[in-house]
């Protein structure tokens, strides 16, 4: 049985992670997806056992040269609750884990009752209960998981799954070393048998819970698991090994008897996780840059003080913006006079104007349209070199031919 047992894990284990590997190289069903990761770390946490009932037969021999019959015995265990430990390691790919599971989980005895424990008291005069026994529950399990992650795009990340494999429960109760009967009379450990049994089994398990991602590389799980085995053998030895007590002559029939245990375990487990081998996190691209601000094209035609009659170094100024607009398509442009701020405002508003009107002329001599030009004069205002007023100053007596 125990043979069978891990043989079914371990294939069970195989083609799970077998599987997951063909998928990771080829797709599958859900994908495909991203390269995937192995990962590996351990587990702990509390463990709730279910309690016992059962019932079994069991003959004793002679009570002053007469059979006893055969008594119908129940027996019923419960356990405080206890702790799990072990380690998972598996493979992760797009939103499922494969993975293979080692647990064990111990629980200490809390009552032990009914005809089994109190035999004793029937024939002897003593009464048991569960102060006067020592027992514990502890299992190994090897299990195979399959385990599925549903992302919604929250901090945490809840999925559910499932596994099988097998599980060595070891299961002992035991009368304390010393104990006082009914009559006051001491009854020692070595006086009585013990029920006792160590075997292996087809184990099942479902599992709910949520991962919490601290890094690309660690990870966290809060996961419930329910693990559970069928019905198993519990053998016990004689418990009577006296064959005179008190002038009553006691001999078991048969060395053992047997009765059949459940293993039904509720667990809260706490996981770590390292993955290896998982892609570099790829930034999120930066947001697009803005479009750059507008270039306007300027071009500055300078005039001498007092004067509206372009100069040749300014018609050279002139063509090159002809040209520009010739090669840039049908545009409107800009062209605006300014003066110093020496003279009058009035008169210096009236020569921009005869600035900028110039300038549009002879634009319009070499090829562009006055339908093309926005034409006006700003006078004293905007200086391009800000100087006080009555001040000649050759870089505000200017036109200013704008291109957008």
């Amino acid at each position: 049985m125990k043979n069978r047992c891990l043989l079914g894990a371990g294939v069970a284990l195989a083609v799970a992670l077998g599987g997951v590997q063909a998928h990771a190289q080829f797709g599958g069903l859900f994908g495909p997806y991203p390269p995937g990761v192995f990962y590996l770390g351990p587990e702990g946490g509390w463990t709730h056992l279910t309690s016992n009932s059962n019932t079994g037969n069991f003959t004793v021999g002679e009570l002053r040269g007469r059979r006893l019959r055969t008594l119908s015995l129940d027996e019923t265990t419960s356990f405080n609750a206890g702790f799990n430990a072990g380690v998972r390691a598996g493979y992760q790919w797009g939103p499922w884990r494969f993975e293979g599971e080692y647990s064990y989980r111990n629980n200490d005895l809390s009552d032990f009752s009914g005809t089994l424990c109190c035999i004793l008291g029937r024939v002897r005069g003593f009464s048991g209960n569960s102060d006067v026994f020592n027992g514990s529950v502890h299992s190994n399990s090897i299990m195979a998981n399959a385990i599925y992650d549903f992302t919604f795009g929250w901090p945490v990340t809840p999925h559910i799954g499932g596994g099988v494999g097998a599980t060595d429960v070891n299961f002992g109760v035991s009368l304390k070393p010393e104990v006082n009967t009914a009559n006051n009379r001491i009854l020692r450990q070595t006086e009585f048998g013990s029920l006792n049994g160590h075997q292996w089994n087809f184990a099942y398990q479902a599992i709910a819970g949520v991962r919490y991602d601290v890094s690309p590389l660690v990870s966290v799980d809060v996961d419930y698991h329910y693990l559970a085995t069928p019905s198993f053998t519990v053998n016990s030895s004689c418990p009577f090994n006296e064959e005179n007590f008190e002038g009553v002559n006691f001999r078991c029939r048969g060395n053992q008897f047997s009765v059949k245990q459940q293993y039904q375990t509720h667990n809260i487990v706490v996981s770590m996780t390292m993955k290896f081998g998982a892609p570099p996190v790829v930034p999120p691209p930066p947001p697009p840059a803005p479009p750059p601000p507008p270039v306007h094209q300027v071009y500055l035609v300078f005039f001498d003080w007092d004067r509206y009659n372009i100069t040749p170094e300014g018609m050279q100024i002139l063509e090159a913006a002809a040209a520009h607009w010739k090669a840039g398509g049908a545009v409107q442009i800009q062209v605006t006079g300014y003066t110093d701020l020496s003279g009058p405002a009035g008169y210096n508003q009236r020569l921009s104007e005869r600035r900028a009107n110039a300038v549009a002329v002879a634009l319009e001599r070499l090829g562009i349209p006055r339908s093309d030009m926005v034409v006006a004069g700003r006078g004293m205002n905007d200086p391009r070199v800000p100087t006080a007023l009555g001040v000649r100053e050759p870089q505000n007596r200017r036109v200013e031919i704008v291109f957008p």
